[in-house]
């Protein structure tokens, strides 16, 4: 097996340049990188992951820390599409990753607590399902950074998060616009702070025109298409009921649906249907769901490389608000009149 030295000699460049592009850094010129990026694959040079360690003190290894047990973590479509877009940076650097799940629901993070404290990672990022103050308190003085994926427990810790507040809003005024004035919301408990954003913009939406939320409309599900499903049929068996329901997530959105054609409504004629997420069974619905977009892989590929930020000063930290989109599809029209 060649050595680092060896490689360089044949690249006609320094160790030093080899070494930048073994870990992907910067002030390497393209075509310096695509020569060394020969030699090695040429050579079949494999880089040594504890010689990295031992002249680095790093492990090469980033913490995943979601707080959910491992079947709700797979059951969440948004959720596997944030984890490919982590997976794809921590590729680029070199890295591997360790996911860290709840192994129940009343365990909360305790094992993420135990993960974040140890120096088998050299940092992580943390998913914010709940309130993360007691990670913040327990993990004040680590040395290793962490980043949240979600609303951030104190100042001091990045966070990383799409525009829930600016989503709801549009998705609300669009609902407004269409003509809607009895609206049925499907929230969630336990509540992340996204949602708290997202009833917030849809609240703000509201009161732009002159209408207040009904909290007779409003209904508790817990993420899934079930919970969706059961909050259709509440919010469908209300005397009065609602013409359209924004679901704050696309799964419940999609369980409004379900009730909805259970109990022989057509949608959207009927009752209009809006979610939360894009994810892609949001298309493959009859009516297609109108939805806000908020792309997970690039929220994760974002995280990554604002904790890759924090490992190397050299590299620039990214923007912490993503946009979203509000799509719309078919699952939402004006309000039949009579």
């Amino acid at each position: 097996m060649p050595t680092i030295d060896e490689i360089a000699k044949l690249a006609r460049v320094s160790p030093t340049t080899v070494s930048k592009v073994l870990n992907n850094r910067p002030y390497v010129s393209q075509a310096t990188r695509r020569r060394i990026e020969h030699v090695i694959a040429e050579t079949g040079f494999v880089p040594s992951q504890w010689a990295r360690l031992l002249s680095q003190r790093r492990s090469y290894i980033l913490g995943l820390l979601i707080p959910y047990t491992s079947d709700q973590l797979f059951a969440d479509p948004h959720l596997l599409e944030v984890m490919r877009g982590i997976e794809a940076a921590a590729n680029r650097y070199e890295y591997n990753l360790l996911l860290s799940t709840a192994r129940a629901p009343v365990e909360a993070a305790s094992a993420c607590t135990r993960l974040l404290r140890s120096d088998v990672i050299d940092g992580a990022v943390v998913v914010e399902t709940q309130d993360l103050r007691a990670f913040a308190e327990t993990l004040g003085d680590r040395p290793a950074p962490w980043v949240v994926l979600g609303y951030a427990p104190a100042g001091d810790v990045p966070a990383i998060h799409a525009d829930d507040y600016g989503g709801a809003r549009d998705a609300m005024h669009y609902l407004i616009n269409q003509g809607h004035r009895r609206i049925g919301v499907v929230s969630s408990t336990p509540r992340p702070f996204a949602l708290d954003e997202r009833m917030r913009g849809l609240q703000d939406a509201l009161q732009a025109v002159g209408l207040a939320l009904d909290p007779r409309l409003v209904v508790l599900g817990d993420f899934s298409t079930v919970s969706g499903e059961h909050a259709g049929h509440t919010l469908l068996a209300h005397p009065n009921p609602p013409t359209a329901i924004f679901a704050l997530n696309d799964r419940m959105a999609i369980g409004v649906v379900r009730a909805a054609t259970a109990r022989g409504m057509r949608v959207p004629e009927q009752l209009s249907v809006i979610g939360f997420d894009d994810i892609a069974l949001a298309t493959l619905l009859t009516p297609q769901l109108t939805t806000v977009r908020q792309p997970g892989y690039l929220l994760g590929e974002t995280a990554a490389e604002t904790l890759f930020a924090l490992l190397d000063p050299q590299l620039t930290t990214p923007s912490a608000i993503i946009p979203t989109e509000l799509i719309i599809r078919g699952s939402v029209q004006p309000p039949e009149r009579g």
